[in-house]
């Protein structure tokens, strides 16, 4: 087996230094990467002619770019050649396995989405090998759309609603599969042979809005003294169940063996409602959808969590407690209170943070919001609710793939065109 020498991973850091300049600022000049990134302008000039001669990326004429159009012009002589990732060089998969169905969205190397296949499927039913034929056939349908697709796959991206092992390699947990202990990474990679990383919803969810975060900040300030960095940020799911996504100092939060982070799972009474988990008392068991339909018509607290809640029916539940107080009302003040002290735990811990709701619940903020916000004055932090904002743009399922194929595509930049040869022999250690 060849070695890789001090020069090999110095060239292979700066491939990736450049790849994510590219990825971060789009389209830009060797002068535009070379001051971005600190890297002499002997260094840039090899680099990406290399990355130039692998096909990862290309030269486009100045005036493509307005922006770099501009900075050229301000320059003296000749207009500067302007780079940017080539979209035809790799393709990503971005697998969702979510309550009843099945997605599969494939991206290039530019982050444009090229093909998708949407699969119906009643996850409560499947077994670890009907859940794995599933998907293969949907993988295979996507890819099947184009030659091209097949070949150029580099990575593939699933997320799935649950618990993840911390290497980002299985399924440990569900709320909608009895499936345990599944070990997805390695059934995937043996039927397509390329690496697979396995990711909770929520957390490519926060990945998504951290980056959105990032590019223009949210627009609600905090009036507690306490100033809002960058770095703390989390999303919060409020849907078929309660999750959490959150970046600590920049970095997504996981605990020591799975994804942790069970937000939904935190206790808000003891010996209270029943949840979906079968333990009693979770803040899910009276923050979820599910949760607030039971209490909205008076069902007992212990009965079974229903297994799923159509929108109408939710939208009915939201209308009626507008109207006029009552269980409805009642419900959804719960459901505020529950957040409210999950919140305010968290909140105790690393400091009030910017947090985002997301998801069906979370249309139902304004009737949440005072049991809420009266909770996290209540238990010690002061007024944090100026922290609080909702994400009313779409649904969580495109923020899912977004964040995924964001994960997927940096990736791809760091292992497979940056540290690609590393890759390449970790591979092959992995295959024998």
């Amino acid at each position: 087996m060849a070695t890789i020498t001090k020069s090999d991973e110095l060239r292979l850091f700066n491939r990736s230094r450049i790849l994510t300049c590219l990825r971060s600022n789009g389209r830009q000049s060797r002068t535009q990467l070379g001051e971005l990134t600190g890297l002499s302008g002997a260094t840039v000039t090899q680099v990406t002619a290399d990355l130039i001669d692998d096909g990862v990326i290309r030269q486009v004429a100045p005036g493509a770019n307005p922006a770099s159009a501009t900075v050229a012009g301000a320059r003296r002589g000749r207009p500067q050649v302007i780079l940017e990732l080539n979209a035809q060089a790799a393709t990503t998969a971005v697998v969702t396995f979510l309550l009843n169905h099945v997605d599969v969205t494939l991206y290039d190397y530019a982050g444009r989405e090229l093909h998708r296949v949407d699969r119906p499927v009643v996850t409560a039913s499947l077994t670890a090998d009907t859940l794995q034929s599933c998907l293969f056939g949907a993988v295979d349908c996507a890819l099947g759309a184009s030659a091209h697709y097949r070949s150029t796959l580099k990575h593939i991206a699933l997320v799935c609603q649950g618990t993840v092992t911390s290497d980002s390699g299985g399924l440990l947990w569900s709320p909608i599969t009895g499936v345990r202990d599944f070990d997805l990474r390695g059934v995937l990679q043996a039927r397509y042979g390329i690496w697979v990383t396995v990711s909770n919803d929520c957390n490519m969810i926060a990945r998504a809005l951290y980056q959105q975060q990032n590019e223009q900040p949210l627009p609600r300030q905090p009036t507690s003294g306490i100033s809002r960095t960058s770095n703390n940020f989390a999303t919060i799911l409020l849907s078929y169940g309660i999750g959490l996504g959150f970046f600590h100092q920049g970095s997504i939060l996981t605990g020591s063996q799975s994804s942790g982070t069970e937000f939904g799972h935190m206790l808000f009474q003891a010996d209270g409602a029943l949840c979906r988990c079968g333990r009693r008392g979770c803040i899910e068991a009276y923050a979820s959808d599910y949760a607030i339909w039971r209490r909205s018509k008076q069902l007992p607290s212990d009965s079974t969590p229903a297994d799923i809640i159509p929108d109408g029916e939710f939208s009915q539940l939201m209308d009626a407690a507008q109207q006029q107080p009552g269980p409805e009302r009642d419900a959804f003040a719960e459901a505020g209170a529950a957040i409210g002290q999950g919140l305010t735990n968290l909140f105790a811990i690393f400091d009030p943070f910017p947090t985002v709701l997301v998801g069906t619940t979370a249309n139902a903020f304004h009737l949440m919001e005072e049991s809420l916000a009266k909770n996290l004055r209540h238990y010690g932090t002061g007024d944090s609710s100026s922290y609080i904002s909702v994400y009313n743009s779409g649904s969580e399922g495109s923020l899912i793939r977004i964040g995924a194929a964001l994960q997927a595509l940096a990736y791809i930049d760091q292992e497979v065109f940056g540290f690609g040869e590393r890759s390449h022999h970790r591979a092959k250690a992995i295959s024998s």
